[in-house]
């Protein structure tokens, strides 16, 4: 009797069969991703979330918790897509404002009059729509609360501007996901009250096993790579990071960048044209340390990410030949290092010396474009982390928008907002004089829409709050909630902005430490590709650089190695000052 299935809710046709559970269809035509995998424990939180939804008729709101990269949202995108149903997201922060989820007053583009924009919340409690609160428990308690009768049975919601009930439409569903309070950073732990009006869930990590298949089905991989990138992230996962002991067994390796690693398998593009004779072994080890060893911060921890590389694809890898241009250079960075020394430099660069460092660091850097990953550089100032930025975007005529960051950075800053017409002009015959605001695409969006490269220096002194927003921003899908813009006569209160396929965005920051600097949270840090920029500290190099920026024809004598003999002097004198008392306090 238990184990006969659940019949077909009437009127036939008006839900899908789910893991063994009927959803209600939404508006849209149901269509599953095909690149999404269904493992065994995907599918058991599948089905425990069909469950709620089924069971409920969706009055009843789920919020799921997880460390950071199980695929809560991903899971709940895939749900809904499956059944027809139409997603909202909104990304928590510290100071999320009740009217990202209500509404307020904006201009409308139409005409500039102010009037009434309802928030994402109300759309889809109008509409029917799933919603997705996501970092739940960075929201500000006023806000939580403010949800209340919207997670009660009642199900309806106050808008205090407009004197309005709104009550929720009967296909309506709320999901919240957060990551462990006390774990990550800013993270609150719920009140018992709050969270019991919710069907909680938890989400335990993705055994290797399962690893190794989504890796097979996702990055197009032979079974024998994955488990020997799935292998690597296990043996990295017992060592422990000196520079970053806090983090754990992630220090050295995250989910997001195993798969990462098979998505560079993926989008690898064969030098040797045959696949079959090309040493796919030898690609995977220079993917592998170029990605892995790229943010690590000491030597020693560089050599225990080649020994497991080595131990597990049997292959050693010479950063010489990643990062220096010769006979021997890998297949995987030559077309990267022939662009950026062989090419004549744009103009604004000729004064660039291409010490070692920088060219580990511009190489890198290209690498994480070529994916079209996004980038965090770390690294003491001076060292020339804004420089690479500007070069690669000049080397591919693109426009970089830059935005320095500070402790009072808000997420206007990045998004835009509504400005004062400056202009009321009447000219083309319109009522454009009547508007007196307009909303102007801030820095982010202009870059997202022309393709540009985004640079948000110095990002780790901008609050939690404000980065957090960027979380949809800085996943595969790179799309990014505008809910402040509001829409126009239309109806449209949201508006969901998809970054062009040119446009890269890239985060500098200095080592935490320092006065005012921190470290990243990990659940932000881990959506980026990392890169540790270090100094130069090669005599050669820092002989080349001092030359390169001495006045023409200015020398001590005629020196043996055709320098000009100054670079010699002031080393020489910066190593005796550096020896004496003064120069080491």
């Amino acid at each position: 009797m238990f184990k006969k299935p659940i019949p077909e809710p009437n009127p036939h046709g008006s839900h899908v069969f789910i893991e063994g559970y009927w959803v209600r269809k939404g508006s849209l035509e149901p269509k599953a991703p095909e690149r999404y995998i269904l493992t065994p424990s995907v599918r058991q939180n599948l089905r425990d979330i069909a469950r709620i939804v089924s069971l409920s008729g969706g009055s009843q709101p789920a919020l799921i918790q997880g460390e950071t990269s199980v695929g809560k949202t991903s899971l709940i995108e895939y749900l809904a897509a499956a059944t027809g149903n139409v997603t909202l997201r909104v990304n928590n922060h510290e100071h999320t404002d009740l009217q990202e989820y209500v509404g307020a007053y904006t201009a409308d583009p139409e005409t500039g009059k102010m009037v009434f924009h309802e928030g994402v919340l109300v759309e889809a409690m109008r509409k029917g729509y799933w919603i997705i609160l996501d970092e739940l428990n960075l929201a500000p308690s006023d806000v939580l609360e403010a949800l209340n009768r919207v997670l009660d049975d009642n199900r309806e919601l106050y808008i205090p501007e407009t004197q309005e009930m709104v009550q929720a439409h009967p296909h309506f569903m709320l999901f919240a996901t957060q990551n462990p309070p006390g774990h990550y950073g800013g993270r609150k732990l719920l009140s018992r009250a709050f969270r019991n009006r919710f069907v909680e869930l938890h989400f335990d990590e993705i055994p290797p096993e399962e690893l190794r298949t989504i890796l097979e089905m996702r990055c197009d991989m032979p079974p024998s790579y994955s488990k020997k990138l799935v292998s690597v992230m296990t043996d990295l996962q017992t060592y422990r990071r000196g520079s970053a002991m806090f983090a754990g067994k992630q220090g050295f390796i995250t989910l997001r960048d195993l798969f990462r690693w098979g998505e560079r398998y993926r989008l690898a593009n064969n030098p040797q044209g045959d696949k079959k004779f090309y040493d796919w072994d030898l690609h995977l080890a220079h993917e592998g340390y170029l990605l892995l060893a790229g943010r690590v911060r000491k030597e020693e921890e560089r050599k225990v990410i080649a020994e497991a590389i080595k131990k597990h694809l049997k292959r050693n890898v010479d950063p010489e030949e990643l990062f220096t241009l010769n006979s021997k250079t890998s297949t995987v960075t030559r077309h990267i290092l022939e662009e950026l020394v062989l090419t004549a430099s744009p103009n604004g660069f000729q004064h660039l010396v291409w010490t070692k460092n920088m060219r580990r660091q511009a190489v890198l850097l290209a690498k994480a474009f070529q994916f079209d990953e996004p980038v965090l550089l770390v690294g003491e100032t001076g060292i020339g982390k804004t420089t690479s930025c500007q070069l690669l975007a000049a080397l591919r005529g693109q426009k970089l928008h830059t935005v320095n960051c500070h402790m009072h950075t808000e997420g206007a800053d990045f998004l835009g907002g509504l400005r004062p017409v400056r202009e009321h002009s009447n000219d083309s015959g319109g009522d454009t004089s009547k508007k007196l605001f307009e909303w102007v695409d801030g820095p982010l969006i202009k870059a997202m829409s022309d393709g540009d490269v985004f640079l948000a220096d110095e990002i780790s002194l901008a609050d939690d709050s404000v980065l957090e927003r960027l979380n949809s921003l800085l996943e595969p899908e790179r799309k990014l909630l505008l809910a402040e813009k509001g829409g126009g006569s239309d109806g449209a209160n949201a508006v969901v902005i998809v970054a062009h396929p040119k446009f890269h965005f890239v985060g500098t920051m200095n080592p935490g430490g320092d006065f005012g600097k921190k470290e990243l949270s990990p659940a932000l840090r881990n959506r980026f590709t990392e890169i540790w920029c270090e100094g130069c500290q090669d005599r050669g190099d820092l002989m080349r650089l001092i030359e390169e920026n001495l006045r023409d024809g200015l020398s001590l004598a005629n020196q043996e190695d055709a320098t000009s003999g100054i670079g010699h002097i002031i080393l020489e004198f910066v190593s005796w000052f550096s020896s004496t008392e003064i120069g080491k306090r």
